[in-house]
Formats: C-alpha cells, sequence, structure tokens
C-alpha cells in the first residue's frame, strides 16, 4: 500500500476508515467476480444431452437398426458438428470474459483514513471514494459525487461512441475513462456489479436458434411416428420368423428424419 497526497477539493469528501474497509470487506467479499470451474468432460458430455442431440442419436439408432448405413454416418457427423460448433461458441464467449476481467486486475485511488493511498482493485468495497482519471479501467459500479468524464462503455453495451458522464451518474465497472477526472463513490463489487451480472448470465444463459425450435417440433413428431411404425414393423417380422425388413413404414419415416436434419444444417 503506497500513500499519496490529497487531490483538490476531493479531500473533503470522506473515505472509510480502514477498520471499516475491512468490516464491508468480510461482508461484501472481495471485488471480484468467481469464475465457475467446469469439467472439461462433462462440458462435451452435455454437447450430447439434450432434446436436438437425442433426436440426433435415436435416428442414428434406427438408421443402423434398418441397416442404412450411410444416413448412420451423415447423422453422426451432423451430432459431432452441432457438438464442435457449440463448444466452440461457448468456449468463445468463455474466452471475452475471461479477457475483460483480467482488465480489472488494476490498481485503484482509495482514500482511507483521510488519505490518497493505491490499493488493488480487488480490495474495494461499497462506500468507499475513489479517484478516476483519463485512461483508467473503473474497478467498480460509481456514482460520480466530483467532476465529469467521457466514458466508453463499449465492451459492457457495444457502445461505439463515447458517453459523458457528470455528478450524479452511474459508471460501470469495466468502462474505461477517455477524457476527464471525478471523484467517485463505489456502490456494488463483486457479482453485484452491472459486469458481475452480465457475466453470470452469459455462464447461465442457452439461447437456442427459433430455427432448432421449430426443427425440434417436427423431428419429435416423426420420432414418434417411427417408434410406433418401427414397434409394429420389429413385431411383425420376428412373428413370421424374419429379419427386420428395410421396406417398411419405418425406414421411410427414418429417412425422413435424415433428410429434415441434413436440410436444416444445409440453411
Amino acid at each position: 500500500m503506497c500513500a499519496a497526497q490529497p487531490e483538490g477539493s476531493s479531500q473533503k469528501i470522506a473515505g472509510l476508515s480502514s477498520e471499516e474497509a475491512k468490516r464491508r470487506l468480510s461482508e461484501y467479499g472481495y471485488n471480484e467476480v468467481e469464475e465457475q470451474r467446469r469439467s472439461v468432460f462433462l462440458t462435451v458430455a452435455k454437447k450430447f444431452w439434450g432434446i436436438t442431440p437425442w433426436m440426433l442419436e435415436v435416428t442414428i439408432a434406427l438408421t443402423w437398426l434398418l441397416h442404412k448405413y450411410v444416413d448412420t454416418y451423415v447423422v453422426a457427423g451432423l451430432l459431432l458438428f452441432n457438438a464442435g460448433l457449440s463448444l466452440f461458441e461457448e468456449r468463445r464467449a468463455d474466452s471475452a470474459v475471461t479477457a475483460l476481467k483480467q482488465r480489472l486486475h488494476i490498481q485503484a485511488r482509495v482514500k482511507r483514513d483521510g488519505e490518497w493511498v493505491s490499493l488493488p482493485a480487488r480490495e474495494v468495497v461499497p462506500g468507499d471514494v475513489i479517484r478516476l482519471r483519463a485512461g483508467d479501467v473503473v474497478p467498480a459500479d460509481v456514482k460520480i459525487v466530483e467532476g465529469k468524464l467521457d466514458a466508453d462503455q463499449s465492451a459492457l453495451t457495444g457502445e461505439s461512441l463515447t458517453v459523458s458522464k457528470t455528478v450524479d451518474d452511474s459508471v460501470y465497472s469495466g468502462t474505461i475513462v477517455k477524457r476527464g477526472e471525478v471523484t467517485c463513490i463505489v456502490t456494488a463489487t463483486g457479482a453485484k456489479t452491472y459486469f458481475g451480472r452480465t457475466v453470470e448470465l452469459v455462464q447461465l444463459a442457452k439461447p437456442k436458434l427459433h430455427m432448432e425450435e421449430v426443427t425440434a417440433s417436427v423431428v419429435r413428431w416423426l420420432l414418434l411416428m417411427v417408434a410406433l411404425l418401427l414397434a409394429l414393423g420389429l413385431g411383425v417380422s420376428y412373428a413370421r420368423g424374419g429379419e427386420p425388413s428395410t421396406n417398411t413404414p419405418a425406414h421411410s419415416c427414418a429417412s425422413s428424419i435424415s433428410d429434415t436434419r441434413r436440410s436444416t444444417f444445409d440453411v
């Protein structure tokens, strides 16, 4: 911890005492967003678990049983492609979040015991008074109490233009100060910040394309028809003491499922 001289008129704004800061650190925790550690095996396994993977897996089993090996390999390829693409997109999103979190591993100018000191951003707590200048990354959600600035929020909101902020305006964690100098009070840290909530949503979100929903609905009905016709066809075949025939309604339905899945991925 290194001390600094009070800066301008901001010295009239009281900061927290060291004891109060320790109490709040114990209450609110460190100013960081915990990353969910997931097993690589479970992450990959989940790509083969769900409505869409189930439909593909059942189709693979049916086409194999009906000796339609070309269709079996095609659908198996689609299953692997779908899992690989989903895993790639998930990893890319995780990498973006990790890169943004790395920007918050910084030092913050904080007023403690009436003096300006430099502290790791992870030790900032709600109620702290901090100072921000051009080039700084905002370490937590704050409310401006003195001064004004232009902020780059593109990493959080996607806005390409800078946004002007003045007294009583909120500035979010992860924002970059482009111009100006302000004194702020920390309003939220860690998972309670705008950035923290965004990270949690990214980790929990499982978006589904409209095309995937429509396809899933259609194939569910096809699978039901296949199951019924396959049961009927197998029952008749074994009752006659023969092998399962490939010239049955079930064969046609299984082929329809394969065609439906292939046409969907082609689109």
